[in-house]
């Protein structure tokens, strides 16, 4: 049976100032550089190299001990398929790196 002291969890939130809010928003912009009118830039001008969400969330769960590794990476694929219908897991469990070899 897994418990609470098995795991390690890293919960880590990046976002671009504002949390969920467009940082654009709260920028009034000018047509040229004489203008003293000041406007919004909508959304369907803005580029397309910025990001469509503006915060991210990093959870990294990590198994305390060797053994339990599969047993926790599975509750953590569990619990996504549960609280979001799929697994987002972006990166699988790395393998153990393999030592290299004397010379």
């Amino acid at each position: 049976m897994l418990k609470e002291e098995d795991v390690a969890v890293s919960n880590v939130k990046i976002d671009l100032t504002r949390g969920k809010d467009n940082p654009l928003e709260s920028i009034k912009f000018f047509k040229d550089f004489g203008c003293d009118k000041k406007f919004p830039i909508i959304d369907d001008r803005v580029s397309h190299l910025l990001p469509a969400y503006n915060e991210d969330r990093i959870v990294r769960v990590y198994a305390k001990k060797p053994e339990l590794v599969d047993v926790v990476s599975e509750a953590f694929e569990n619990l996504q398929l549960r609280m979001y219908g799929e697994k987002t897991q972006v990166h699988d469990t790395p393998k153990k790196k393999r030592s290299r070899p004397s010379n």
